[in-house]
This record gives structure tokens, sequence and C-alpha cells, in this order.
């Protein structure tokens, strides 16, 4: 196995209430066997956030455990690497082991994939219809809470044929910009992501935004309440969308059993992997509560993994529009590449694998490090 990790700038400073990100440090890890070999993204970010381990921690927590406990499941196995469903039964269930997980399974199902010549969509049996979906985007609060550079950002999202925005919001940035970008576009599919910033007492003010069509208020108070989130559902007029609350499979099923939220926002390396939000996603559309996959912000292999996701999910259950904007859209660049976004829609990858690997040669240089970890069985 070898772990590679590439720190680069985002296209512009992502302001959220939370913090503000410069930077996209990405971690890949490479699963070499006798007969193929797979490649799968780690999708923390480097700050992490209040429910999300930093990279750092990830990364650590790779090298110490994760890929001893590859390794050790292998020669249990005779030297055979554990299919991808069995991924999930090394980790645990902390945040950490959940990020571990996905990442492992997405390199040796990548593995497995290309082997067979057989493409991610194609194992989660995606079906005609299926194969394009709609792209939704994201825009952080500006530098100096500049409405200029909003407008600007958001006018190059519509025009890159976004059919759905979610717009970072916080206390005192959120009854004007919002009204500044319905009155630009009033046919915007428009939903503000407070990253669980408000109180309770905000209810009224968060309210005030259903005068502006916002299909829903996302994670508008902190994550571990989910009680709070009920009852301010029933004092305001605007839908709730989870996303930092749901924060294991667990906490999806709570959530949906408090009522907590009429719409969720599901997040692959959050939970575990594909299967683990799989299992949330069904749990969700028995009870009527629509899902988008999230994302954070991931180079292209992360986010066509997802995308072949979010294509099985919309032909399980009737969902939202997923954040599966082209990585190149916010990265100044992207190591691993992406289907092509035409007219606000993009393709789900039909060749062998995952995505597309990560650019060997660009990991080589000299800002990147990598850790080799080489293992023979006899």
């Amino acid at each position: 196995m070898e772990l590679v990790r590439v720190d680069v700038p985002f296209r512009f400073e992502i302001g959220t209430a939370a913090g503000v990100h410069h930077t996209r440090s990405l971690l890949f890890v490479r699963v070499v066997a006798a007969e193929s070999e797979g490649w799968g993204e780690c999708a923390a970010l480097g700050e992490g956030t209040a429910v999300d381990p930093p990279m750092v921690d990830v990364e650590e927590a790779a090298v110490t455990r994760g890929v001893r406990r590859l390794i050790d499941a292998s020669a249990a196995r005779g030297g055979e690497l554990p299919a991808e469903l069995e991924m999930a039964q090394l980790f645990g269930s902390a945040p950490v082991d959940r990020m571990l997980a996905a990442m492992f399974e997405m390199a040796v199902a990548d593995a497995e994939l290309r082997l067979a010549g057989r493409s991610l969509a194609t194992a989660l049996e995606v079906g005609p219809g299926y194969g394009t979906l709609p792209v939704g985007a994201a825009v952080g609060i500006p530098p100096g809470h500049d409405l200029a550079i909003l407008r600007e950002q958001v006018a190059v999202a519509v025009a890159g044929g976004a059919a759905r925005l979610r717009m970072k919001i916080a206390p005192g940035w959120d009854r004007e910009p919002v009204g500044a970008v319905r009155a630009d576009h009033p046919d915007l599919v428009l939903q503000v992501d407070a990253n669980g910033a408000y109180r309770m007492e905000d209810a009224d003010r968060l309210g005030e935004l259903a005068a502006f069509d916002v299909l829903c208020v996302e994670q508008p108070l902190p994550p571990a309440d989910l009680m709070a989130h009920t009852e301010l559902a029933r004092r305001m007029p605007l839908p709730i969308c989870l996303d930092e609350s749901l924060s294991s499979p667990r906490r999806v099923l709570d959530a949906l059993r408090n009522e907590s939220c009429a719409m969720a926002c599901l997040k692959p390396a959050r939970l575990g992997g594909l299967r683990a939000t799989r299992v949330a996603h069904a749990a969700c559309a028995a009870a009527g509560v629509p899902v988008f996959v999230g994302g954070f912000f991931e180079a292209g292999l992360g986010r066509a993994s997802n995308l072949a996701l979010a294509a099985r999910l919309a032909q399980d259950a009737a969902g939202l529009v997923g954040d599966l904007s082209d990585p190149a859209s916010y990265l100044e660049w992207d190591p691993c590449g992406y289907p092509p976004v035409r007219e606000g829609w993009v393709s789900v990858p039909e060749g062998p694998g995952v995505g597309a690997w990560p650019d060997v040669p660009v990991l080589g240089g000299p800002d990147a490090p990598r850790r080799w970890f080489p293992t023979t069985y006899t």
C-alpha cells in the first residue's frame, strides 16, 4: 500500500460560519495486489468540522492502524485482499474510523472493478435513464461580506448550469445576501447552509428567509442537538435539512425517529462509505425524507464515487440535486480529472473502476509526501 498527500489551493477562499478554507489537503491510498491495483481518496478537510476529524488525524490513523488492519486481514486470508464488502468490518464507529473505512473501501472497490473491467455504476446496478445527473453548486461567505463578490460567484455557477445553489449563511449574513441572490436569479433553486451557527432564538429571523423562496435551511443549529431541530421545525415555516447532525448511520435513524429534518444531506465519507450510505438512504426513503449526496470539496476520484452513488440513490428514490460539480470549479487543479459538465449535467463514468486515477507524476513531486508499505505473503 501507498499513502500520498498533496495540497491544492482553492480557486477562491471558501467561507462558512465555521471558518474559512484556503487550501485543500488531499490524501490518497493506493492498494496494489498481484493482479490489480486501486486508488481511494480521503474526504477529510484540512481543518476538519464540528463533527469531522481534520486530515492530519485521519492520515495518522491510516499510518498507525489503517494500513496494518488491511495487511493483517489479507494475511488471515492467505494473502488475498479482503473484498470491498468486508472493508467496513475492519474499522470501528469513531469519526476517524468511518473516514478510513470509506477511503479503503474505495481503493479496494477500484481494484476489484478494474480487474473485472466494470464501472462502479455497473456494480451499483445503475439503470437506464440515470447515466447523467444535474449538477448543484455551492458558494461560501465572501471575504469582507462583499455582496459584489457573492453575486459574481453565483452568476458564474448559474452560467455553468447549476440546477441548485447552496449558499452559506451566518448570523449577520443572511437576509440581505439571500435577497440579493434571489433578486438576481428569481427562478434559481436556492437553499441556505448555516453550518450550525444559529440558536433557537433565531427562529423568527431564519423564518424570514421564506420570503425569498428558499428550498430549505441546512443545519441551522449545532449538530449535537436533534431535539432542538425538531422544535425549530415546529416554529419555522421553512423545511430543515440536516448535514453535520447526520454523523453516522445511527444518527440518521435518530433524526428520522425524532422528525428532526424534512431533508437530508448524506456524505459517504462521514457515514463510512458507499454501503453505509445506501443503508442510511433506505431509512430516509422509508420515512419520506428526500436526500442529496453531499461532498467535502473532493478531487475527481472521490467526486466520481459520489456521482455513481447519487445515480443509484436517485434510482432507488427521487431525491434532490447533489454536490456533483466539477472539482476544477473550486480547485486550482484536480489531480484526478472529472467528466465534463455540459449545460448543468454530468455523465456517470462508464470506464473500469471508481473514476480516473490521480496523476502519478504530479503526486510524485517534492510537495507530495509518499509513503510505501511493502508486504509479501508466503
